[in-house]
């Protein structure tokens, strides 16, 4: 009997000791963790952020790209109709020269005629300004007559004759040159404008190019961006499997020194413990069973008791992600309780995000998660409740399973009232579903 108490005795001291030791390391990993898991999160609100500008700027830059396509099209039907008017007043050019020799050579003709008219009118002066009557009177005979009625008949007709023809020939050379010069003028107009036209398709090009450039920029940021965040994301995700690796071993090794201990505290306590063996045997009855019962091989009870609908299934092509966990909804299912699905410690909570209403965009709150509550469990496991209408627990808490932890809401990134619900091992999501197998 001494001995076994001098057994128990040092097993107290030991505990007594290693207690004050161990608390202060389980709270900072906790705290640590919760901060690897937040960042987490952050880092995926962060990612989902920069692929949505990733894909809208690849969209953006599809569209500007056919537009600039488009423009340069146009300038080059424009630089063909420039260059085809450039022929036009080329050509015009040659014709106007062409008229303007014609005109100098019917000018050079019309000077000619008038020379003969003035060599008609010499030899009406020569004859002394003799009237007709004058000049046929003057006649000497009959013959000489005859000569000079027809004379005066002719330079009559001639005289005449002249004057309408160069009247004629001057206005068809003058109507000839406005013609050109109108024509000429309207060609010059056209190139100007259509000039015109291309220096403002030039100046969308550039404007476009601008914007190109910006797009360009913005989606390599993007890209960027992604891969540092993956990058981080990795790095972060690794340093979790590191935590919940560490905490299996050692829950492994505790395991191990209190089977050793209760194996040699059963060995060196058998032999004087037989005495009273049958008197004691009637009071080992059984402790007492969980007051939630799961009908599972895991043990892990259902987040919303009453409501067992689905609205997004594990993995779900989200376009910009994949969905992490599982959405639980149905009618009425705004503000009813929350449960912890096992035992275990509350790790990380927000509590803050007041936008409770369904909503295309995410608020920010939470990571998108709005307000949530993460619970670590044995074995590695943990699982998360995002966008509750408001939380029940606080971190460092711990909850037994069916415990009520919030009520579901539509906090955070939500469209409607719902429970986002994930659970984990070492950090890894995994699909909840597999717990129920009975579902």
């Amino acid at each position: 009997m001494n001995k076994l108490k001098r057994i128990l005795c040092a097993m107290l001291c030991v505990c007594m000791i290693s207690i004050p030791m161990a608390i202060p390391t389980v709270v900072s990993a906790e705290d640590s963790i919760s901060d690897l898991e937040q960042q987490l999160q952050q880092l995926e609100q962060e990612n989902q952020k920069y692929q949505k500008i990733l894909d809208d700027t690849k969209s953006d830059i599809a569209e500007k790209e056919e537009y600039k396509s488009a423009l340069v099209s146009k300038v080059q039907v424009l630089d063909e109709k420039i260059a085809v008017t450039r022929e036009k007043i080329s050509s015009l050019n040659d014709d106007i020269k062409e008229k303007q020799d014609a005109y100098d050579k019917g000018l050079s003709k019309v000077e000619d005629q008038f020379d003969a008219l003035a060599n008609r009118l010499r030899i009406l002066y020569m004859s002394g300004n003799a009237t007709d009557l004058e000049i046929i009177f003057g006649a000497k005979d009959f013959s000489d007559l005859i000569d000079k009625m027809e004379l005066v008949k002719n330079l009559a007709n001639s005289d005449k004759e002249l004057i309408s023809e160069i009247q004629t020939k001057l206005d068809e050379l003058s109507t000839q040159k406005e013609s050109l010069e109108a024509d000429k003028k309207d060609l010059e107009t056209q190139q100007s404008s259509l000039k015109s036209d291309q220096d403002e398709f030039n100046k969308l090009i550039s404007d476009n190019d601008e914007i190109l450039k910006n797009l360009y920029a913005s989606n390599s940021k993007a890209q960027n961006s992604l891969e540092s965040a993956a990058l981080k994301s990795d790095e972060i995700e690794s340093k979790i499997s590191e935590y919940y690796a560490a905490q299996k071993a050692a829950a492994e090794q505790a395991a191990q020194a209190a089977q050793s201990s209760s194996s040699s505290s059963s060995s060196s306590s058998g032999s004087s413990s037989s005495s009273s063996s049958g008197s004691s045997s009637s009071g080992s009855s059984s402790s007492g069973s969980s007051s939630v019962i799961v009908p599972s091989g895991s043990g892990f009870a259902w987040p919303t008791p009453g409501f067992v609908s689905r609205s997004s299934e594990w993995f779900e092509d989200r376009e910009v992600y994949n969905h992490g966990g599982i959405d639980i909804a149905g009618a009425g299912i705004m503000g009813t309780p929350v449960v912890a699905a096992a035992d275990g410690t509350v790790i990380a909570t927000n509590s803050s995000c007041t936008h409770n209403w369904g909503k295309s965009y995410s608020c920010g709150c939470g990571g998108g998660y709005g307000n949530y509550v993460m619970i670590s469990h044995a074995g590695g496991k943990m699982t998360v409740y995002g966008h509750l209408t408001s939380l029940t627990v606080s971190t460092g808490q711990t909850v037994s399973r069916g415990q009520v932890i919030g009520y579901v809401g539509s906090t955070g990134n939500s469209t409607g009232p719902h429970l986002h619900y994930e659970c984990r091992l070492n950090g890894v999501r995994y699909n909840p579903m597999s717990e129920y197998p009975y579902m």
